[in-house]
């Protein structure tokens, strides 16, 4: 498989107890991302851990890093010291958000909620070609509602148009496939 997320220079450390989030992290970043980063894992999730996270950061100075980890610990990190190096990612960030963090230096996680239910329904029917409305009848739902999901969801992937809305969907399916 060819690398498809071009690393803007960061090198990754994974904070949770969760090894299913580092062990899926470690695979898609080792044949995904190029050129590949170093990986960490700090497994315990404990004042220790941010210790632990604390001497990783001094002991490389001047790098920049992608840390991901759950949602309870963002507050905690970005608390830090020295965290100005380091690009706080919650655990539960999706393939295309994780393509923005590694190759866009000023990439905002801001909008970075995933996709709630509704909106993923919308957006499927979209990408299969209904229009608004039609959605709207299919879903029982009053059109208002259907442009407030696409607006949402919109949103959520950084578009500013409708072309650029449906040429992400069609990515993400496209690498959903590929997967």
């Amino acid at each position: 498989m060819t690398p498809f997320i071009r690393n803007a220079g960061y090198q990754v450390i994974v904070l949770s107890s969760n090894a299913f989030l580092w062990l899926g992290l470690h695979s898609i970043i080792a044949t995904a991302v190029s050129p590949r980063p170093e990986a960490y894992w700090i497994n315990n999730v404990t004042p220790e851990g941010l210790l632990r996270l604390q001497e990783l950061l001094n002991a490389h100075v001047g790098q920049s890093w992608l840390l991901f980890t759950d949602t309870a610990w963002v507050n905690d990190v970005n608390a830090l010291p020295g965290s100005e190096r380091v690009r706080v990612v919650p655990g539960n960030v999706s393939l295309s958000q994780l393509s923005h963090c590694f190759s866009d230096m000023t990439f905002s996680f801001d909008n970075t909620a995933t996709l709630t239910y509704q909106e993923m329904r919308v957006c499927m029917l979209f990408h299969k070609g209904f229009s608004p409305v039609r959605i709207a009848q299919i879903l029982n739902k009053s059109p208002k509602t259907i442009y407030t999901h696409k607006r949402n969801a919109m949103n959520k992937f950084c578009c500013h148009s409708l072309a650029e809305f449906h040429r992400k969907l069609c990515l993400l399916d496209a690498l959903a496939t590929s997967l």
